[in-house]
Order: C-alpha cells, then structure tokens, then sequence
C-alpha cells in the first residue's frame, strides 16, 4: 500500500520528479564515471611497473653536500666488480644485471644526435625489454630504442657510430612507458663489452645494478644484508626499493581520485537541493490531505515513512540508471584521454557503480528526511483547515 501511494504522489507531479530524477542521475554518473576513469587511468599508469615490485636497484653511495656556498663531494662514482659481486652472491638474490650507462654523441650517416649508452648483458637485456624489430643481439651488434629508431628513421641494419665505433642495429625495441631502471626509448643499449671498448671503461666498476629479488618479503632482508656486508665499514652503495615508489603513486592517485569525485559530488548536493525542495512543495500542496489521513487514524510514523519512501524510489530510479550511464561515461573518458578502454571492464569499475549508487540513495534520504518529518507533525487540525 505504501507503494502504491508513494507511486501515486509522485505521478501527479510527474514533471517535477523527472527533473529531480535526471538530477540524481547527472550526480550519479559524474561521481561514478570519474572514479571509474580516475581507476583506468592509474591502471594504465601503473601497468608499467606491473613486474617491478621485486626489483632492487643498487647505486654506488656518491652524494653532494654544500658548505660555505661551495659543493663538496662524498662516496664512489662506481660500485667496483668486487662488490657487486659480493651483492649479488646474497642469498636473497634470483637474477641480476650490471649496468654501465653515460651520455654522449652519437652519429647517423650524417646527423649527430645526444643518445644514453646502456652496456649489459645480453640476457639482461631480453629479461627487461621485448622486440618491435629484429633479434636482441649485443655481440658487436646494439639495441635501439623505440622513439630515437622512429626519430632518426633507423632500422634494422643500419649502422651508428659512438666514439668512433660503428655498431650494426640489430633490433628495434618495443615502446615502453616510463621506467625507474633502465630507460630504452631514446637509448642505445650494447654489450659490457662493447661498452667498455666505446669509451674505455674496462677497469671501472658498475654505475648501478639491477637486483630481483626471490620474493617481496625479502626486499628488507635483502637490503638489511646489503648493509651488514658491504656498508658495514663504509657506506659503499645505496638500495633504493621500486615497491615504495609504485605505494606513493598509488597514494598519490587516491588522493586525486577521491579530490575529483568530491568535485563531481557537487552536482549530487544540487540534486539533493532539487529533491529537498520537491518534498517540502510537496508537503505544503499536500497539508490537507494528511490532514485527512491522520484524522482517519494515520499514525505520524506512517507519514514520515510515506514521504521518506517517495524519496527513496527517486533516489534508487535516479542512482541506478545514473550507474548504468556511468559505464558509457568512463568509456568515453577513458577513449579521449587514454585512447583505450581495456581496463573498463573490471571489479574496480564495479564499485565506483556500487559507491555512485550508494551516495545517490544517501543524498536523496538526506534530503527527503526533513520534508518527511516536517509533514509527519503537522496537527491534524490546523492540516483540515488549511487552504
């Protein structure tokens, strides 16, 4: 019976309660399509990292202090091939790779471009980064990066000078999103050997390693060894943890996320205004008859669950096909802006549905509990009387 009136009530100021039903709707999808892209966009973000949770990277302990104006340097430039063997000897270590990197000039044909240097292993190599073009091939051969191939207009077979070296381009990598080790898109990656033939560096040490570690628990045991071996004496290397850069990202885009969908829960505040201002007109056009109602035998919590009800099936029309709207919504977000929608479809875009429904149904009792207690305590015969 509830229903049925509350249906009833709100046919006969149909106009009225599809405007506030669109409002609920705006608010809904704003607040859901919002977090849904927010979502997808730090997905995609992060898919770059996707298998760096496990990796360690290793720096030689070389820091800069300023004292009377003036900068005075500490520590090593390289971590020496002792040490690093020491490192990666560790029980806690399940692969590895030594990297030297500089920047220079480099020549093709005749343009002469600035280029970062890798030297590594070639198995090194083919565990971090995947082929666009040809085989990862370093002996005498090198690797070039997605955007200086593309740049330059090189290809498989064509030839670069560094230092006065020509290297044959073996393979052309894969674009890659930003990275924290090894930067390929607009580098030249070659063999230790290679490298060190380049620019003579056979009796240095390392500028960085890259560590993968057995499991992530053992990042911490990992990097407490680090210090009880190598750095007991002096403080030979830095560990820096690729885990704790990917948890402040993710922090970061929480904090985004939610500052947006608070932006966006403005139009839900409009919506609840529109609603809170339906149910009191309601209430005044409507003061007779529950006048007649309490006076037939109508109790006040009957009134107050009438009006409350007529709110509540606004709010669940409005929030369900404002959730539904959502999914086209992120759609076209994700489409504009991140050119893909292949994260759309998830249990994270789920919930931003569920929490939009959530804030929508909330909004509207809010809105709807005041213009329901106001009806449910008019007297019944001041309500008879009015006119």
């Amino acid at each position: 019976m509830y229903f049925q009136l509350a249906f009833r009530n709100l046919r006969r100021n149909g106009v009225r309660s599809a405007l506030a039903v669109i409002g609920i709707v705006i608010g809904v999808m704003a607040v859901a399509s919002i977090g849904i892209f927010s979502a997808n966009l730090k997905t995609s973000f992060l898919s770059s990292f996707q298998n760096v949770t496990d990796e360690v990277l290793v720096y030689p302990a070389y820091n800069a202090h300023f004292r009377h104006g003036l900068v005075t340097t500490s520590g090593v430039m390289y971590i020496d091939k002792r040490t690093a063997e020491r490192i990666v000897r560790l029980p806690y270590v399940k692969d590895y790779a030594f990297v030297k990197d500089t920047f220079t000039t480099a020549r093709h044909r005749e343009e002469v471009f600035g280029v970062t240097v890798y030297g590594m292993d070639e198995s090194a190599v083919k565990k971090l980064f995947k082929a666009e073009k040809g085989i990862l091939r370093l002996s005498d051969s090198c690797v070039v990066g997605y955007d200086l191939a593309d740049r330059l207009d090189l290809r498989v077979g064509s030839r670069v000078e560094i230092n006065g070296h020509k290297l044959r381009v073996s393979a052309i990598l894969k674009e890659t999103g930003a990275r924290f080790d090894v930067n390929p898109n607009n580098a030249v990656l070659v063999s230790l050997r290679d490298y060190d033939r380049i620019f003579n560096t056979k009796n240095e040490g390392y500028n960085f390693i890259v560590v993968w570690v057995k499991s992530l628990k053992d990042v911490s045991l990992f990097k407490d060894a680090v210090e009880k071996t190598v750095n007991a004496r002096e403080k030979k290397v830095e560990v820096f943890e690729l885990k704790i850069i990917i948890d402040q990202i993710n922090k970061g885009f929480s904090f985004v996320s939610r500052f947006l969908m608070a932006i966006a829960g403005i139009s839900l505040l409009v919506a609840g205004v529109s609603i809170l201002n339906i149910m009191l007109m309601s209430t005044l056009e409507r003061t007779k008859e529950i006048g007649v109602m309490m006076a037939i035998g109508a109790y006040r919590t009957t009134i107050l669950k009438l009006f409350l009800l007529e709110a509540l099936i606004l709010g669940i029309i409005g929030s369900v096909i404002g959730a539904v709207l959502s999914l086209a919504g992120g759609y076209a977000v994700d489409m504009m802006i991140l050119h893909s929608a292949k994260y759309l479809l998830s249990l994270t875009t789920l919930g931003y549905m569920l929490e939009g429904m959530f804030f929508g149904l909330l909004t509207t009792l809010i809105s709807g509990f005041y213009p329901a207690w106001k009806a449910s305590r008019l007297e019944p015969l001041e309500a008879l009387r009015y006119e």
